[in-house]
């Protein structure tokens, strides 16, 4: 029997934290969990997990109930998703814009 080594996959989970100013009002503090691996093509690429998100009115922090109930009064049921889909989605890319440009620095503790 002959055993030969093919090839090494290596993976990190990497969490951040990102602030989404939506307007002058709301602030999201999303957290992103997420899987980084390097592509075929020896880059960094981001596989988002989870999200967790804080807001916050005029700079300080609400209860995610609160938030939700108001915001469905004011706008309705569709516009809350939407926000909420506009906030993962801006975090994720910015968190992926820093993975694919930096994570070697990251690894290297150079940031």
């Amino acid at each position: 029997m002959k055993s030969t080594h093919l090839t090494d996959n290596i993976s990190f989970t990497y969490n951040a934290e990102v602030a989404i100013h939506v307007d002058s009002l709301i602030t999201a503090h999303v957290s992103v969990y997420s899987y980084v691996f390097r592509t075929k093509d020896n880059k960094w690429s981001l596989d988002p997990m989870d999200t967790e998100i804080d807001w916050f009115l005029n700079g300080e922090r609400v209860l995610s109930g609160g938030f939700k109930e108001l915001y469905f009064k004011l706008y309705g049921e569709n516009k809350y998703n939407t926000l909420l889909n506009d906030v993962r989605t801006e975090a994720e890319k910015l968190i992926e814009g820093r993975v694919c440009t930096s994570f070697s620095d990251i690894l290297r503790d150079k940031l």
